[in-house]
């Protein structure tokens, strides 16, 4: 182990939810630590480029000027001890395992909060593992951190509107979309916007945004596709084309957007009480007012509490810090509810549009369908036939694991899980909690836990 670090109050994750948190927590005389996997602060939502590296007009849109305020202010603070490119490999009550590029640290804290954000739901198809198909959010990721385009025409397909987005900003960097493709017809959209109308009235500008990306599309000659399903990927070192309900399509890059799944492994290897999150699946940390989770010392806040955007983040954060402070005795109860009032508020409108968001972007009736031989756990190389072979005789996310090694792998059942407990389902199974969390999150080399020498 390299280090051991002790501190008043542990945050981990540096993206709106951390930072929040870090700023309600300013001034107060604490010692805080803020631990994450990209060296520089800002998450994924605002993902900053290298130090070293300068991207001309990052990200100029308006819809990111509050978070980069807030990043200013975050990184403006005095008394924070950052630890970036650094993943969390363990958590219990007061304690956290950090992998950095020194090896392990352990961190004492008195109070921790977990705001880990959210990752791509992982969709198999047949072709999904060639090279050149990827989660939109990572296609996202390059152009944001260095306005890298990962092809000469890229295509991206799924249910979720967040495509429209990443598709404006592929062309705003030069690049070609062959095409976006919704499997849901557009019907379906419109009727699940009805249904909220009170969430689509107050975030009018939020689905204007979505408007001016179509209008951006439009000019460049990109067509957007309704009621199209994605079937198949085809290529032979690469991906080059892509077989759709409406024919095939000429790319050498796909992304998937089909909806967003919270980082569960933490609260969950800590022992927090979990929900299921919503129709993309995956697991949302269960919290109290003050965002405390039920293992004390422990809060959650941002998208491990559930994916509901970079706003509804924030709020959370800083009710997340407003809580450590009234629990560490540093605030009046009175004062606490004062400071939390509007903050709740605005976190249960941004969960209403988030709501908005699952009902139109419900991808559970349009997952393309992998064949017997699409692999489900990419880490362990277990395809569709090998889990359903078991699913006659094991009634559990851990016995399919034991029995066909599906979560054994480097990420841990990030990216299977959702898959496999929506196999289990289909096949009559009981409700399952899915696979048990276990130490290290995060691939670690043995060498890195030993004491030193």
């Amino acid at each position: 182990m390299a280090d051991r670090i002790e501190c008043d109050v542990a945050i981990i994750g540096g993206g709106p939810a951390g930072q929040a948190a870090a700023l309600a927590l300013a001034g107060r005389g604490l010692s805080l630590v803020v631990i994450d996997e990209q060296p520089r602060p800002g998450g994924q939502i605002l993902r900053q480029p290298p130090a070293r590296i300068a991207v001309r007009g990052w990200l100029q849109e308006r819809s990111y000027r509050p978070l980069k305020q807030l990043l200013e202010r975050f990184q403006a603070l005095d008394g924070v001890q950052w630890l970036g490119g650094h993943s969390v490999i363990g958590l219990q009550s007061g304690s956290i395992i950090a992998l950095g590029p020194d090896g392990a640290t352990t961190i004492a804290a008195r109070h921790i909060l977990i705001a880990a954000g959210c990752h791509d739901l992982a969709v198999p198809l047949p072709g999904w593992t060639l090279p050149g198909v990827y989660a939109a959010g990572g296609i996202q990721a390059f152009i944001k951190g260095q306005q890298l385009l990962v092809g000469k025409r890229v295509l991206l397909a799924g249910t979720h509107p967040l495509q429209l987005i990443i598709a404006a900003q592929i062309v705003a960097a030069g690049g070609s979309v062959a095409a976006v493709l919704f499997a849901q017809p557009r019907s379906a959209m419109i009727a699940a916007l009805a249904r909220h109308p009170a969430a689509a009235l107050r975030r009018a500008p939020d689905l204007l945004a979505t408007a001016g990306a179509v209008k951006t599309l439009a000019r460049a000659g990109t067509p957007v596709h309704y009621g199209t399903s994605l079937e198949a990927l085809t290529g032979t070192d690469r991906v080059s084309g892509a077989q759709t309900s409406g024919g095939a399509i000429d790319c050498d890059a796909v992304g998937l957007c089909y909806g967003f799944v919270p980082q569960s492994a933490l609260p969950r290897m800590a022992g927090a009480q979990m929900a299921a999150a919503g129709p993309a699946g995956g697991w949302a940390c269960k919290h109290d007012d003050f965002m405390r989770t039920t293992v004390p010392g422990l809060f959650a806040a941002g998208e491990t509490t559930g994916v509901a955007g970079a706003a509804a983040a924030a709020a959370g954060g800083a009710l997340a810090g407003i809580g450590i402070a009234l629990d560490l005795g540093l605030i009046s109860p009175d004062a606490a509810e004062t400071a939390a009032r509007q903050l709740r508020r605005d976190l249960a409108q941004h969960r209403a549009f988030a709501a908005l968001l699952d009902d139109v972007a419900d991808p559970t009736a349009y997952l393309p369908a992998p064949s017997a031989d699409t692999i489900i756990c990419r880490c362990e190389d277990v395809d569709q036939a090998t889990i359903a072979a078991q699913l006659a005789h094991c009634q559990s996310a851990n016995a399919i694991k034991l029995a066909t090694r599906c979560g054994m792998g480097a990420c841990q059942g990030r990216n299977c899980e959702p898959n496999l407990l929506r196999m289990i389902a289909a096949a009559g199974g009981p409700a399952q909690a899915g696979f048990t969390a276990r130490f290290p999150a995060r691939p670690v080399a043995i060498a890195d836990l030993l004491p030193p020498q």
